[in-house]
């Protein structure tokens, strides 16, 4: 159980280290000089041959000229934010510390761009207390196990209008999937989950408001497992104070068991906080203490939470 779980963080690993790579600056490449065979085709034909190469395409000229002289290209990938979401809950006389490390990019798929946020978290969890998307109520577990390590990693995609994301108003349609790669029972779904989902965004003056919502079924990974019916949003609001203040609300999430009975169906927490930007150097750094309490909540949930967010902005 364990080798497969951490033959996923590889996977996961080695997609995210191969999706970073596209970023990188194209390098100019030296190519052989046309053949005489090619010529005597009618291949020098200078409104034939392509002697270099830009984001928009190609453009002809001296088949003398034998260099792509590509430059510095704006790559259609691009890491927009990386948010680390430290987040302290307590139930009784219990605690439990959740850290989500999230990355998030955007894709230029000629007419479309695809949105990706992949989370994945490390955990302290007793068995008492659940967090977390990809971490849903299994039913019973022995009580007084505590367990820390990786959670299941969780990745959503968001297709849109090409530039549709610097409008005031956004939407974006696509899937969440998460895969089971945590290191311990108690820490993640042993499934995998996928279902449709949605990012929406708005702003109007000092207001900045929208969520993610999604619908995960479970499947696959352990049979015993209980599967996963669950609808979780994610809403957020930022109000500008000044310059370099927000008041926010940004929880965890919200969610809603489909199978669980009435009244341990429902997590609600509400909240609030305040956020602090800085510049560093042509980028953003943002800080975010908020306090929530449960007014809804699964007998697994916690009372109450501290949660607190680091984000580098990219753009």
């Amino acid at each position: 159980m364990r080798i497969k779980s951490m033959w996923h963080v590889c996977c996961v690993a080695l997609l995210l280290f191969s999706t970073f790579a596209l970023s990188g600056e194209i390098v100019a490449e030296e190519l052989p000089p046309l053949s005489s065979e090619l010529a005597g085709f009618g291949y020098d034909d200078p409104s034939l041959y392509c002697d270099s190469v830009s984001c928009d395409g190609m453009s002809c000229g001296d088949p003398s000229h034998h260099r792509f002289e590509v430059g510095r290209c704006a790559s259609r990938f691009k890491l927009t934010e990386f948010n680390i979401y430290p987040t302290f809950s307590y139930l009784d006389d219990k605690a439990a510390s959740y850290n989500e490390f999230e990355f998030a990019s955007m894709t230029d798929l000629g007419w479309l761009e695809m949105e990706n946020r992949t989370v994945m978290n490390v955990t302290d969890l007793p068995s008492t207390i659940k967090l977390g998307p990809t971490n849903p109520d299994q039913g019973s577990t022995t009580a007084n196990v505590r367990s820390q390590g990786f959670g299941d990693v969780l990745s959503g995609f968001f297709f849109s209008p090409r530039g549709s994301h610097e409008q005031n108003t956004h939407l974006g349609l696509g899937t969440v999937i998460t895969f089971p790669t945590a290191s311990d029972d108690l820490l993640g779904s042993n499934q995998y989950t996928a279902g449709p989902g949605a990012h929406f965004s708005t702003e109007k003056g000092r207001l900045t408001a929208g969520f993610f919502l999604w619908q995960s079924w479970g499947f696959g990974g352990d049979s015993s497992s209980k599967r996963v019916n669950q609808l979780f949003g994610k809403p957020f609001i930022l109000f500008e104070l000044n310059e370099k203040w927000d008041a926010v609300f940004i929880p965890l999430g919200m969610s809603h068991s489909w199978k669980s009975p009435k009244g341990d169906d429902w997590t609600v927490p509400l909240g609030g906080g305040l956020r602090r930007e800085f510049d560093c150097g042509d980028h953003k750094l943002a800080l975010t203490t908020q306090m929530f309490d449960y007014v809804a909540r699964k007998s697994k949930d916690p009372e109450y939470e501290l949660r607190f967010t680091i984000e580098y902005l990219f753009d």
